[in-house]
């Protein structure tokens, strides 16, 4: 780095800190409040007041909110402010950020800042969350993120703009701060889509070094890859395939970026083939270990096990670890769900399918008898194997989908539940109505129809291929689906149509997996 940019990051890093700092003891914010009426921040110590330390507004019946991530926040350019602290001029204005205690949080990227570096202001905690899922970390969790996932009205980061502009000195500043390589903005497209549609294979070259995912589908489940091949853009579609990137993936019309390509590019994308450097497997487990840590961090539990036991330990639990939340009920603010489960497999209910479709943790009730007052135990090692049976793996691969960013798993598929009007048990255990039906497809990436499906009339923006059908499967260009109660003879068993029984759609939610039906 530059003399100039270490001097640009440090009053980068200075703005930061002024705005984390508390206008009435001029330290760092210990214990940090949000005014709800400025969104002011400053030490919970010192509420309430009369008027703010800060703009001196009143503060009349004005209340406070907690924002979870300010801690850490905070921690974190704490501890910027110590390593860049040796790099300092003389003359550099320092902050008494030294007096701020250690806390024992893990360290993660700031992520709720804007362009000036001020506090955007979260109404609740699900907020916070819902930006969470959409933004995972993808490099290394200690830098420290500081405006770089603010989003302008088309959803894109400044990471999306530098690359789509095309400035190399800037997404390397961004990605040096610690830019999430693997946001996506509102129309699907990652940085390195950008990046491709750019034409700069020096923007697509860096990106890959750190951590980004190769083949993450955008508008129309487009893959970087495809935008290369479409554009003819044949030294960024070779990199892309020694970078591991898949020339036989399909888009949303069932087109694999081979099938694009001219004969000349065929025969350079077989020969980048055989010069594969590595596959995107290390860093898949590189961002899904990263996630995990941040996940920790904030850990919102929703409890269906039958047990009192678990349930008393659980909330013993939670007064001795600031980063454990009980929920009432299962909401989008649940990140863990605690079941009954024998040798890591659970039986299928609902609060299981409905875990399995948002792509949260399914943890064994063993996970809180095994956790104390001064430990928790990691999640990983109680994580349900399957529901049911072991073999499906279904929460974990439900997991990974999250952290591949891949479409969910009934995505390209239209489904028409047959007569659904009351309600249907499936045991004793899982008891659906079309209502449940409904949300549990929706949320996995499928669509419900209200009326039969015309084989010979399928509407245009409904021919569509499952993202997740198995290659040379029975159902790889099948996205219609009439689904009926019980067992019997299809009446469709057509290429784009089929009738299949209920235990089908079930096993393919607890499996996450589109099973092939006979």
């Amino acid at each position: 780095m530059s003399s100039e940019d270490l001097n640009s990051f440090i009053k980068a890093l200075d703005t930061v800190k002024k705005d984390y700092t508390c206008g009435v003891c001029g330290d760092l914010c210990k214990d940090p409040v949000v005014l709800k009426k400025c969104f002011h921040i400053l030490c919970a110590e010192h509420t309430p007041l009369e008027n703010c330390p800060n703009c001196k507004i009143p503060l009349d019946e004005c209340g406070t909110f907690v924002d979870d991530q300010l801690k850490v926040c905070i921690h974190s350019a704490a501890e910027l402010d110590k390593m860049i602290e040796k790099y300092r001029s003389k003359g550099a204005t320092v902050t008494s950020s030294s007096k701020t205690k250690k806390t024992e949080e893990k360290k993660v990227p700031a992520k709720n800042v804007g362009e000036s570096g001020s506090k955007i202001p979260l109404s609740d905690k699900t907020n916070s969350r819902q930006q969470f899922n959409e933004t995972m970390q993808s490099n290394v969790s200690l830098k420290t993120n500081v405006n770089n996932e603010k989003r302008n009205k088309k959803g894109e980061t400044a990471l999306h703009v530098a690359c789509r502009l095309g400035n190399i000195d800037k997404v390397q500043e961004l990605i040096n701060l610690g830019a999430n390589t693997n946001t996506k903005d509102n129309a699907g497209w990652t940085p390195l889509h950008e990046a491709v549609q750019n034409g700069r294979l020096d923007l697509v070259t860096l990106l890959l070094q750190h951590n980004t995912l190769i083949d993450v589908p955008g508008q129309g489940n487009e893959t970087p890859l495809h935008e290369a091949v479409r554009y003819n853009f044949i030294d960024i579609a070779e990199e892309l395939i020694k970078n591991g990137a898949d020339m036989n993936v399909r888009n949303c019309k069932g087109e694999t970026p081979y099938q694009l390509a001219s004969v000349n590019m065929k025969n350079l994308l077989r020969e980048a083939a055989e010069k594969v450097m590595y596959t995107q497997s290390f860093n898949v487990s590189h961002i899904a270990a990263l996630y995990a840590e941040i996940e920790f961090d904030d850990v919102h539990i929703y409890c269906s096990s039958s047990f009192r036991t678990v349930h008393n330990k659980l909330r013993a639990l939670t007064k001795h670890h600031n980063n454990i939340h009980l929920e009432v009920k299962f909401t989008k603010k649940v990140t863990h769900l605690i079941v009954d489960a024998e040798d890591g497999v659970c039986v299928s209910s609902l609060d299981v399918l409905q875990g399995i479709v948002s792509n949260i943790w399914i943890i064994n009730a063993d996970w809180v008898t095994k956790s104390s007052e001064g430990h928790l135990e990691s999640f990983e090692q109680y994580e349900v194997k399957g529901v049911g049976t072991k073999t499906c793996n279904g929460p974990k691969n439900a997991r990974f989908n999250k952290y591949k960013q891949l479409p969910g798993i009934l995505n390209g598929c239209h489904f028409y539940l047959h007569n659904f009007n009351t309600k249907y048990k499936v045991s004793n255990s899982l008891v659906l109505t079309k209502a449940i039906l409904t949300k549990l497809i929706t949320d996995a990436g499928g669509i419900v129809l209200r009326r039969v499906p015309n084989p010979e009339s399928i509407p245009d923006s409904e021919q569509l291929v499952p993202y997740h059908a198995k290659k040379d499967g029975k159902l790889v260009d099948c996205s219609h689906y009439i689904i009926f109660q019980e067992m019997y003879e299809p009446m469709y068993n057509m290429k784009h149509l089929k009738a299949l029984p209920m235990g089908w759609l079930i096993e393919c939610l607890e499996k996450y997996e589109l099973c092939e039906p006979w």
